[in-house]
């Protein structure tokens, strides 16, 4: 990573804890290098903060999300210029509304995936491009805790902390490439390219993170917010000591904990 890189940590850090830090800014440094006509459509934004990390100063031209308070948080961040409140299967456009759109790690905490992914070529224009990311096949093997458990030969326990990460993280797929690759093949879209990113190395600290924000996550049910000092957080070299553990990883790697897909609806 060069220092540059370090703007979508230093966005990040300012508003989200630490294990959505590194992932987000993997995909920051993967997601910037497509280019995303307006007008695009966020298929479930969140509170915004990616899409607030990955344009910067642009705002993205439509985001969706089922929560309520999800959107209050989006809506705060003047990332976007419009916000509407949707399930990924009812979307309220009419047919090739958006000339691009993307989805990141949304679609895996949606049981029933086709649906949305229908809605999805519905809305985007013919040529559009699409960007997907998800887990992957390897997600929840690479969780530090599972592989410390399966090193130690407790196969048991490692499947017990796997599926408790799996609750956690509301993760309904965590399918293979040739699993998605159909679902999008049936929903109308041409995948251009895919790849893992983020390895097995990474999801150690990953993992490691999560029990680190413990803090945050009082300070999150108490003030609804991750983070008390933005400023303070920006301003320490925290972008630069983390710069090992937010790369997604080279295009070629064999695997890795999620997928990315670049897609364009067909005619």
């Amino acid at each position: 990573m060069r220092e540059a890189d370090d703007v979508y940590v230093n966005r990040l850090l300012e508003t989200s804890p630490l294990y959505h830090v590194l992932v987000r800014s993997a995909e920051c440094l993967l997601l910037r290098d497509y280019d995303l006509p307006s007008p695009v459509l966020d298929i479930g934004c969140g509170p915004g903060t990616f899409g607030r990390a990955l344009f910067g100063e642009r705002q993205v031209d439509m985001g969706i999300d089922p929560q309520h308070g999800e959107l209050v948080r989006a809506r705060d961040t003047k990332s976007y210029r419009w916000l509407v409140q949707s399930a990924g299967a009812t979307l309220p456009f009419r047919d090739e509304s958006f000339a691009s759109c993307f989805s990141n790690s949304t679609l895996e905490h949606i049981p029933d995936v086709e649906p949305v992914l229908a809605e999805m070529h519905r809305v985007v224009a013919p040529g559009g491009p699409v960007l997907i990311t998800v887990p992957s096949e390897h997600f929840l093997a690479y969780y530090g805790g599972s592989q410390l458990l399966e090193a130690l030969r407790l196969g048991a326990p490692a499947a017990r902390y796997r599926e408790f990460m799996r609750r956690r993280s509301r993760t309904f797929h965590d399918d293979p490439p040739d699993v998605w690759l159909t679902r999008l093949a049936d929903a109308g879209f041409a995948v251009r390219e895919w790849r893992y990113y983020y390895s097995r190395s990474n999801m150690i600290f990953f993992d490691l993170s999560h029990y680190m924000t413990v803090p945050s996550l009082l300070t999150r049910r108490l003030l609804g917010r991750w983070v008390l000092w933005p400023d303070k957080r920006k301003v320490l070299p925290l972008a630069r000591l983390l710069r090992r553990w937010v790369d997604p990883g080279p295009a070629d790697a064999g695997a890795g904990a999620y997928l990315l897909f670049s897609c364009v609806r067909d005619a």
